[in-house]
């Protein structure tokens, strides 16, 4: 841990200071076998305690917020997450109580079924690629259901409208073009 991080560990109330910031060893992700991740949110002392016993590390239950020893724990953690694939591992913690979840690829994530249940994949037609498939609205609500309405612009496509709203010429404009400095 760099020694600002370990002075303001030391300085907090906190009984965990910095684990939401992913230096803790039970708030974190872990490559896996397989080279996917796995996404831990241990951070009540029971999750933790699940999760050690889960790993066959019960004498790491009582090290939790001992911030010195957490360069043994992520070791401890990185080596046993090497032994299994991200959904051997996710099958195993799932049936514990255990705040766990794999982190997906895009594709994996597009493919979802909880994400397509909710509308959170949509296709739309794109104008050469034909259909694509984009994130939906994330907030549901009954009486003013969101849309989307476009794709996301192509690279380039909105710069002379904005460049001249911020009081470019077209020559201006040329020249940036020309200079490889916008698209």
């Amino acid at each position: 841990m760099p020694a600002r991080r370990r002075a303001a560990a030391s300085t907090s109330t906190s009984p965990c200071p910095t684990a939401s910031s992913t230096s803790a060893p039970f708030y974190n992700v872990y490559q896996t076998k397989d080279g996917r991740w796995l996404s831990l949110g241990s951070l009540e002392p029971h999750f933790y305690a699940n999760l050690c016993r889960a790993l066959g590390r019960e004498d790491l239950i009582p090290l939790q917020h001992d911030t010195a020893r957490w360069g043994e724990i992520f070791d401890c953690f990185r080596a046993e997450f090497r032994k299994k694939t991200r959904d051997e591992w996710f099958e195993i913690l799932r049936e514990i109580d255990i705040c766990v979840a794999p982190v997906y690829s895009l594709d994996e994530a597009l493919d979802d079924r909880h994400n397509r249940h909710r509308g959170m994949v949509i296709e739309m037609n794109h104008p050469t690629l034909g259909k694509v498939r984009q994130v939906g609205i994330g907030t549901k609500l009954s009486d003013t259901p969101g849309a989307v309405r476009s794709l996301a612009p192509r690279p380039g496509e909105h710069t002379d409208e904005v460049l001249r709203q911020l009081g470019y010429d077209d020559g201006s404009i040329s020249t940036l073009r020309r200079e490889s400095a916008i698209e």
